[in-house]
Formats: C-alpha cells, sequence, structure tokens
C-alpha cells in the first residue's frame, strides 16, 4: 500500500496535461406549494445513483459532479408528498435548474411526477457552445465525431483536424473523459474514437474557461458512456460501400487518359501528335508525343544495341510501364462496436465495478492507389468505474490504435492521405511538381506509413459533501511513427520486350536515375524519401477542487503538470541525391505547469464566469545563444564544433498570465445577451523549439530553432444573443474578434559570402480574425428537426520585419526596397452554410402489422452545405496586372448528403437499417484550379470561358468573347468550337451546354466524389 500511494504522489508530481471539465450540476429551491416558503432539510436524490443534498435555511440545494446525461430528480419531506422530476438533462460545465414546489400529504395525498423539459436558452452559458448528446447525432449521416465537429458553425475540416474560426488544428484540444488526445509532434489532435461509445459531445468555440490551456481556438470535449452496474448492453454500428471510382469520367489508366491516349491512338502513335491528324483542340489535351517511329529510329541511331527497339516493341514497353491497375477493387467500411456491463464475477467486491469496451475500424479506398491503395484506421477504448466507497469514484479509461496508409510528406514530416481532394492536390498543377505521371503509375513516389497511439487516463473523484468535491487525475497519452520506403525494386531483368529484356520499372522503390520509355516517365529518382521513426510521449497529473460556496457563488481552482519525452527522428532520404538529403532528431524533456482559479456567479440577471490562469513553459534544454545572427560557427567549415564556438545556456521559463471573463445577461427566460473576453497560448509546433539540421553536403547549418521565443498569443473577444422562438427554435448570433500575436515564421539570414545561410523562427506573424456566425436549431418536436447554420468571416494576417535579411548592405537595401516586412495578406471572405432537416414519423404512429407498426419511426435526413467560392487574380496572362488582385470569382460550392432510415424496436433489442447517400444529386463540382496538368492547360480553359462584358479589357491577350460564364463552369457534352456565323438558335445552345468551354485535361483530379451509397445496420441489445 505504501508503495503504491509513493508512486501515485511521484505521478502526481512529474505529469500533467489539459484536462476539461466533464460533469455538471443541479441546483434550485424548494417551497412550499401554499405559504410559498421555503423547506429546510428536503432531500433531492438523483435516482439511481449515490448524488443528492439537503436544502438549506432558504430552501435551497446544489449537488455537484453530475455526469452528463439524462436523469430523474426526487424531492422527499415528513409530511409532504413526494415530488419526482423525470427527463432532466444534465451539460458539460453548466447549470440544470430545477425549482421544486411540494405540497402537503393531507392536501394532496400522492407523488407529483413531472416530464422536465431544458430551457432552449441555457441562460448560465456565456460563449457560443454546442452540447449534444447521441441522442442528437445518431441520425446524421455520418459515423465520425470529427464529422460531427465539422457540421458546426465557424468550423471547417482539414485533413489534420477541425479549423476553427480560422484556427488550425493545433490549436484545439480534443478531450476525451478528461484525457487530451493531442499528438505532440505536431500538436494535432486524434479524433477517430468509437462513435457507439459517445455520451455527449460539447463543442466550444470561444470563451474558454480559466482551467483551460494550451488552446487557442476549439475545445471538443467528448463524455462516454459508462457501463451499467446491473445489465450488459451491446451496441453496433457498421456501414459498408461497395468498391467505385471515387471521381467522374474515365479511368485514370483508361486509352482515352491524358496519360495515354496518344501512345496508342494509331492515328498520331507512330508518327506523332503534331503529324496534322489532330486538330489544335485535341493536340491541347492531350500529351505531346513524337511517335513510335521517330522513338525507334532515335534509339537505333545512338550506337547503343542494349536499347534498340522497334516501334512496335516500344510501345508494348510502354503499356507494361504503364500497367499499374488504377481502379479501385476494395470496398470502403466503418464497423463500430461497443460491449458494456458489470464486471463479472467481482463486480460487486470492487465498488460495482463496470466496464465499457469499444472497438472501431474504417477503410477509406484512395482515389487512386498510392503506396498504399487506403487509409485504415482501428483503435481498441475501455472504460472503468468503481464507486469504492460513498461519495468516492475511481475510472480508468485506456485507447489503444494504429492508422496506416501513404505519407503525405516527403520529407519526414507526419501526415497521412486521406481524403480524395487532399491526394489530387498532389496529381496536377496545384502541386507545383513535375513527373506527375510518376504519382500516378508508379507504385512507391511516397512511402507507406503508420502511426500507433496509445493513452491511458485515472481518475479518481471525492465527494466531500453535497456542494464540494476535488478530483485527482493522472494521463498519458503518446504516438509512435513508422515511416519506411516501400518495397524495394527487382531491377531482374526478366521482362522481353523486342528481345531486350527490362526490369519491373516502375513498380517498387529504386534510387537512381531510370526513365520511361517514350514519355521519358521517371522511374526511380526521388521516390520513397520519407522516413520517421518518432516516439512521443506525453505524462500529466492534475488536482481540481470545486466547490459551491452559496447559492450564488461556485469557486473552483487546480494545478497541472506535463512532461514530455520527445524523442523525434524524421529524415528525407535519396541516396542517388545526397545534396539534398536531410535528418531532423532530437530527444528533450520539456515541462509544463499550470495554476487557475475560476469564479462563477449567478444572479438571477447575470453570470459571470471570472478565471485567471498561470502558465509556466520550459523546453527544459540548452540553447545557442547567437549574438550574431551571421555568426560563422554555423557555416560548414566550423558548424562540426558548433557547441564549443557558441555559448549555449539554459532555455528561458516562461509564464504567461492569461485573464479569463465571460458574462451572461439573461434578459428573460426566451433570451440572453453575452460577451465574453479571454488571453490563450498555445505551444508551437517542435521544430520551432529543437530542430537543428545541417545541409548533407556543406554541412552548414540550414534551420535553427529558438525554443526562447514566446508563446504564440490570441486575445479573444465575443459577442452573442440567443433567443427562443415558439419554444422550439433556438436562435444564435455571434461575432468575434481574434487578435492573434507572437507567431513563429521563418526568416532567413545570409552571410556575405553565403557560408552562412540558415532560416530561424520569429515571433513577427500577425493575424487579425473578425467573423460573425448565425444558427437556427430545433432540436425538439415530433415530424422534424434540424439546424442551420451561416459563417462570415474576415482574416488579415502579415508579418513584422524582413523575411530575408543579409549582410551585405546592398542585398539588404534591396530587401527594404522590396518590400519584404510589413507583409500583409488580405484573402476575400468566403462564408458558409449548412442545413440539417431531419423528417421522421413519431413512434406508435400508423397502422399495426402483425406486431409491427412499419411506418414509425421512418426518417429522412437531409445535410446541405454550400461554400462561396475563392476569389483569385486573371488577366488574361501568367502575371497579374496591378490593382486586379482577387478581380475574379471561382463557382461555389454545394453539396447534399441523405440518410434514409427504419427503426425497428423490440423491447430490449433495437435494429435500424439505413442508407448514407453522399453527394445525392451528383453534382459534379470543379475546385479552384483542379485537373489542370500546368499553367497552359489552366490558360486554355480560362479564355475559352465567355466572361461578363466587364472582363473584356483582358481580350486584348486572347480572343474576347462576351458572355455570363463564371470560372468553375463545366461543359456538359461533347466539345463544340464557337462559330461567330453560326445560327442564334445555335449559339444559344452552345451556351446552354457550354460546348465551347476547353475542360481540364486531368478530369480525374478536376471533378471528385461522385454519387455513393453506403449500406448500413445499427444495433442496440440490453441483455438482463
Amino acid at each position: 500500500m505504501r508503495k503504491f500511494l509513493l508512486l501515485t504522489i511521484l505521478t502526481l508530481f512529474f505529469a500533467s496535461q489539459l484536462r476539461a471539465g466533464t460533469t455538471g450540476k443541479i441546483s434550485g429551491t424548494v417551497i412550499d406549494s401554499k405559504t410559498k416558503e421555503p423547506l429546510i432539510g428536503v432531500n433531492v436524490v438523483l435516482h439511481g445513483t449515490t448524488l443528492g443534498a439537503s436544502t438549506d435555511v432558504e430552501g435551497y440545494y446544489v449537488i455537484l459532479n453530475v455526469s452528463p446525461g439524462t436523469y430523474t430528480v426526487k424531492a422527499t419531506y415528513i409530511g409532504y408528498s413526494p415530488a419526482t422530476f423525470t427527463n432532466v438533462r444534465i451539460n458539460i460545465d453548466q447549470t440544470t435548474n430545477v425549482d421544486i414546489t411540494l405540497s402537503e400529504e393531507a392536501i394532496l395525498g400522492k407523488e407529483i411526477v413531472v416530464v422536465a423539459q431544458q430551457p432552449i436558452v441555457q441562460r448560465d452559458v456565456a460563449s457560443s457552445r454546442v452540447n449534444l448528446n447521441v441522442d442528437e447525432i445518431k441520425n446524421l449521416p455520418v459515423v465520425s465525431v470529427q464529422s460531427v465537429i465539422n457540421l458546426q458553425a465557424g468550423i471547417l475540416s482539414a485533413s489534420t483536424g477541425p479549423v476553427i474560426r480560422g484556427g488550425g488544428a493545433d490549436q484545439t484540444a480534443f478531450v476525451v473523459n478528461g484525457m487530451t488526445l493531442r499528438d505532440e509532434r505536431d500538436n494535432t489532435p486524434y479524433t477517430g474514437i468509437s462513435f457507439t461509445s459517445v455520451k455527449e459531445i460539447q463543442i466550444q468555440t470561444g470563451g474558454f474557461n480559466a482551467e483551460f490551456g494550451n488552446i487557442r481556438s476549439g475545445l471538443v470535449n467528448v463524455v462516454t458512456r459508462e457501463g451499467d452496474k446491473q445489465k450488459y448492453s451491446v451496441s453496433f454500428l457498421g456501414r459498408y460501400k461497395a468498391a467505385a471510382r471515387k471521381h467522374f469520367g474515365e479511368a485514370v489508366n483508361s486509352p482515352n487518359s491524358y496519360w495515354i491516349r496518344p501512345y496508342i491512338d494509331d492515328a498520331v502513335a507512330w508518327t506523332g501528335t503534331d503529324n496534322g491528324v489532330w486538330d489544335d483542340y485535341s493536340k491541347r489535351q492531350y500529351q505531346p508525343f513524337r511517335g513510335w517511329n521517330k522513338v525507334s529510329q532515335q534509339l537505333l541511331a545512338d550506337n547503343d544495341p542494349t536499347n534498340d527497339l522497334t516501334p512496335e516493341a516500344a510501345q508494348r514497353l510502354f503499356l507494361w510501364q504503364h500497367r499499374r491497375q488504377l481502379d479501385i477493387v476494395n470496398p470502403d467500411y466503418d464497423a463500430d462496436f461497443s460491449f458494456s456491463g458489470p464486471v463479472p464475477f467481482i463486480s460487486d467486491e470492487l465498488g460495482d465495478l463496470a466496464f465499457i469496451a469499444s472497438y472501431r475500424t474504417t477503410r477509406e479506398m484512395y482515389v487512386i492507389p498510392l503506396s498504399e491503395d487506403s487509409f485504415k484506421d482501428y483503435n481498441f477504448q475501455f472504460k472503468l468505474t468503481s464507486d469504492l466507497k460513498s461519495g468516492m469514484k475511481l475510472s480508468l479509461d485506456g485507447i489503444f490504435g494504429k492508422h496506416w496508409g501513404t505519407t503525405s510528406s516527403r520529407s519526414g514530416g507526419p501526415g497521412i492521405f486521406r481524403s480524395a481532394s487532399g491526394i489530387a492536390g498532389e496529381l496536377d498543377n496545384r502541386s507545383g511538381a513535375s513527373y506527375l505521371d510518376s504519382r500516378v503509375y508508379a507504385t512507391d513516389y511516397w512511402a507507406p506509413t503508420q502511426k500507433f497511439i496509445a493513452g491511458y487516463g485515472l481518475k479518481f473523484t471525492h465527494v466531500l459533501s453535497s456542494n464540494t468535491y476535488y478530483d485527482v487525475t493522472i494521463n498519458q497519452f503518446g504516438t509512435r511513427y513508422e515511416t519506411n520506403p516501400g518495397t524495394p525494386r527487382n531491377t531482374a531483368k526478366v521482362n522481353e520486350f523486342g528481345q531486350l529484356f527490362f526490369d519491373e520499372a516502375p513498380f517498387g522503390n529504386y534510387s537512381g536515375t531510370s526513365s520511361g520509355i517514350g514519355s521519358s516517365m521517371n522511374m526511380g529518382l526521388g521516390f520513397s524519401n520519407s522516413r520517421d521513426s518518432s516516439k512521443v510521449n506525453t505524462w500529466s497529473a492534475r488536482f481540481d477542487i470545486a466547490s459551491q460556496l452559496d447559492k450564488y457563488n461556485n469557486i473552483k481552482a487546480g494545478l497541472e503538470f506535463i512532461y514530455t519525452d520527445n524523442a523525434v527522428n524524421y529524415a528525407l532520404i535519396e541516396p542517388a541525391l545526397p545534396s539534398n538529403n536531410s535528418r531532423s532528431s532530437w530527444q528533450t524533456f520539456p515541462i509544463r505547469a499550470a495554476f487557475y482559479v475560476q469564479e462563477k456567479l449567478e444572479f438571477e440577471g447575470m453570470i459571470a464566469n471570472i478565471g485567471v490562469r498561470v502558465d509556466y513553459s520550459s523546453a527544459n534544454a540548452d540553447w545557442y545563444v547567437l549574438t550574431n545572427s551571421y555568426d560563422r560557427a554555423l557555416s560548414g567549415a566550423l558548424s562540426a564544433g558548433i557547441d564549443t564556438l557558441v555559448q549555449k545556456d539554459a532555455t528561458k521559463a516562461i509564464i504567461n498570465v492569461s485573464p479569463r471573463l465571460g458574462i451572461a445577461f439573461p434578459i428573460s427566460v426566451d433570451s440572453k445577451l453575452y460577451f465574453n473576453y479571454g488571453h490563450f497560448r498555445s505551444m508551437p509546433i517542435p521544430e520551432d523549439l529543437y530542430l537543428l539540421r545541417r545541409s548533407s553536403v556543406t554541412q552548414a547549418v540550414t534551420r535553427l530553432a529558438n525554443p526562447n521565443n514566446p508563446l504564440p498569443k490570441t486575445v479573444a473577444y465575443e459577442l452573442g444573443y440567443e433567443h427562443n422562438l415558439f419554444d422550439e427554435y433556438l436562435v444564435r448570433v455571434a461575432g468575434y474578434y481574434k487578435d492573434i500575436s507572437e507567431q513563429p515564421r521563418l526568416v532567413t539570414y545570409t552571410s556575405r559570402d553565403n557560408s552562412v545561410n540558415y532560416s530561424i523562427p520569429e515571433p513577427d506573424s500577425y493575424e487579425d480574425i473578425r467573423g460573425f456566425e448565425a444558427t437556427i436549431t430545433k432540436n425538439r418536436g415530433e415530424w422534424v428537426k434540424g439546424f442551420v447554420n451561416y459563417t462570415y468571416q474576415v482574416s488579415t494576417s502579415g508579418n513584422f520585419g524582413l523575411r530575408s535579411n543579409s549582410e551585405n548592405p546592398a542585398i539588404q537595401r534591396e530587401n527594404q526596397r522590396n518590400k519584404t516586412f510589413f507583409e500583409q495578406n488580405k484573402p476575400i471572405p468566403r462564408p458558409y452554410a449548412r442545413a440539417n432537416v431531419d423528417l421522421f414519423t413519431p413512434l406508435d404512429w400508423g397502422p399495426e402489422i402483425f406486431g409491427i407498426k412499419p411506418l414509425e419511426d421512418l426518417r429522412m435526413n437531409i445535410l446541405a452545405s454550400w461554400r462561396a467560392g475563392v476569389n483569385f487574380s486573371w488577366t488574361g496572362t501568367g502575371g497579374v496586372k496591378p490593382g486586379f488582385e482577387n478581380n475574379i470569382e471561382w463557382t461555389d460550392n454545394f453539396n447534399v448528403d441523405l440518410r434514409i432510415s427504419k427503426a425497428f424496436d423490440f423491447g430490449l433489442f433495437n435494429i435500424e437499417f439505413f442508407a448514407d447517400i453522399l453527394n445525392a444529386f451528383n453534382i459534379k463540382t470543379h475546385d479552384y484550379k483542379a485537373g489542370f496538368v500546368d499553367l497552359n492547360d489552366y490558360d486554355d480553359y480560362m479564355k475559352s470561358l465567355h466572361l461578363p462584358e466587364e472582363y473584356r479589357q483582358f481580350g486584348n491577350n486572347y480572343k474576347f468573347i462576351a458572355g455570363n460564364d463564371k470560372p468553375g463552369d463545366i461543359r456538359t457534352g461533347s466539345y463544340i468550337p464557337w462559330d461567330e456565323n453560326a445560327s442564334d438558335s445555335q449559339k444559344e445552345e452552345w451556351r446552354k451546354n457550354k460546348s465551347y468551354i476547353d475542360m481540364p485535361n486531368l478530369e480525374y483530379t478536376a471533378f471528385l466524389n461522385p454519387r455513393s451509397i453506403f449500406w448500413g445496420i445499427k444495433i442496440n441489445y440490453d441483455l438482463n
């Protein structure tokens, strides 16, 4: 026992991280129905729990530390009839008010039962916050927590996680049962938890209380279900989509594709695309080719007999090198399973020990196969809860998982391809890279990768009284990466073409020059460059205490400590090009600590959350002190001795004081005004703290971190209003402003002789974000529920100081003349909106047939989204004329998803069948710059549009024809060149079909996500 206590104390001392509140509270007053006087000593309990309280001299009671969910509240008092309130909803970090009136037994003689209804306007919330229970998310056409988050106002999705009010995923905390699932390798959240385990999701986009640290943009707080102490339950959610293309049009390697047709179409394949057979339009749609006859002549004339091929043999070799199967052949699926109940045999002896265990696995096929053909993810979760004794509760959470696929980094950085758009963006002009065909037809352009996660959380809660409790928590969360080259190429020459033998290229990883036949496709250099074997673990411990001092004052305070083991090791390795190689490696042990005090004042006309947080942060390492930014110790000649040539001091301890304030003004029971303000800090990415990178050729330092920089800072303001309409609709409007400063950006320093040339992060980047959100929600009533939200956001970003600095005064003056400092970016706003309409038939509705009512609980859930198109600059030429920045707008994006479902209730057994129809109207959306193989292809498209008359001024660069087209418009049929001499009816038909538009050459990256259908089933079974 002593060893256990000692271990606990040590763990509490040496570990901690952000932990969100996961409980709420109930309060109210109890009065006599006749005299209206307060009743003293009334017992108020939550049925089915050990939680309860007695009223004080003012008839006031409060019950703290209540897990979110729906409860039954019962009040009993000698001489009075008991009163029971059912369907009482408790939300995370909120107060639920239940006022009770008791009548003397002689007057009434029986128990009063009241069905409580949650107020539409939550009077004690002073921020934009959404609380969603399982019933409010289960009917959406989504199967992941991340997808639920992405539907809220102010939130956009990204490959790394949610972008909340303009802040990246690394500024957001994702917390499950008090455990923060943050990968401190890059500060991004892990959100792939089991959907069937979720009990409550709270999404907050501003106004965080002082208890929350290392956060600047958003908080997602998830509480999972606990196992029932009396019965076992099984939940299953699964859906399946048959193998199908994830882009419109023909297969990537079809005979008519950009990369294939010029080499096999007999009209041009032998004599070349310039032989006069193809018209100019056809030639613009495909890769230019000199013809197999010419290829063969050149091979025969180079005095190298090892490559002599006839035209026919050369073509067969080309087809062999482009043989890769690029259609999707496997299905997508999601499977999510939870099993809960009392722990067999030992539950009674261990405080009604209960468990819930969950398993989730998904597979999402890539738009085309890369080094892996799909993104796959699985995890296992468990939660154990025990009531050690009255007022003491112990819970243990764990999560273990893995996801794998193809890395999105070619230099060892974290990231895995997942979305079709993310992959497509690397297969056309948007990537800014050459050798696009290599990315398509080779198997190992990007390396395969795996990421493992593991975490646990231990929480002890001790309720000292109905109005005071404390928590002690211990958490650990870690990630491990494995990114390595793909399978080596079999270089044995065993494939015969024209009596010559060739190897397996372009299949397999190969370092060295290897060019394809005809198209000169790169088949080796630059393949599978990424390496990563990083391991990062974070331990945490925290103590929180909360007390309701009186009817009006609730105080909460806490301490936390965080310790991280950063064992980072990643690299870019290309044996054939060692000058480009780089390796980044460190093992460091940063520490953080914090203290906070939070006061909640609750009056009839005002509820205020007032708090302050003090954060301590240290990189906990020795680092270089540069007195001269052009120190020759950074040069290749001297960098090997940098540890002795440059002084190293212990990194500075950074202390920040962050005030927080949130005030809600209930105007009436149906409306409130709220305001919040706060200072927030978050940790920078580890590369800005510990990286020292050298050139693999010169050994000169090329990148140097600065762990003494201040932490990036956000000062946020929000003003909002909520109103209850018709006792069914919640209307919320909110405006916000975020002043962001001290963000790091890389600044380059170059010496006179260029021997010193490196980049270092400096805290001179700023951003101003202003926005407006409007939401209407209907989450009660029969036949229809849903929401609609709209977000308008404006941002301005820039930097102070020079981006590039030179020791040479002449170059430095040129840098200043070029205005490389005070750079500012003002993108045109792109508002967006989402709407969800859940249409359903009530329970017990319709006729009964063989004991079943086939028309009850029929649903159609409609989820629509819209986003304005991007503004960009175009003046008919490659350059942008001054004064015409962002002068034209791409078309808007619009999408509709559906879920159609039917549920059957057989008492203890419930089953639901559903179909998720994504892109239900099969809208063929053309995203900005998608599908263009190069800038010529892009210009051909833009110049083929019949733009409005206002753009005629750019027509001196091409033949301008006025019309009402908009960039992003697409042709609906075959191409027909515009003819000014055609009849008016013919022109009208062309305008209707836009037959004259020269479409992007790479259709498979231009038009993604055609209509797809997932077939699904949900099962819930209670085993008594």
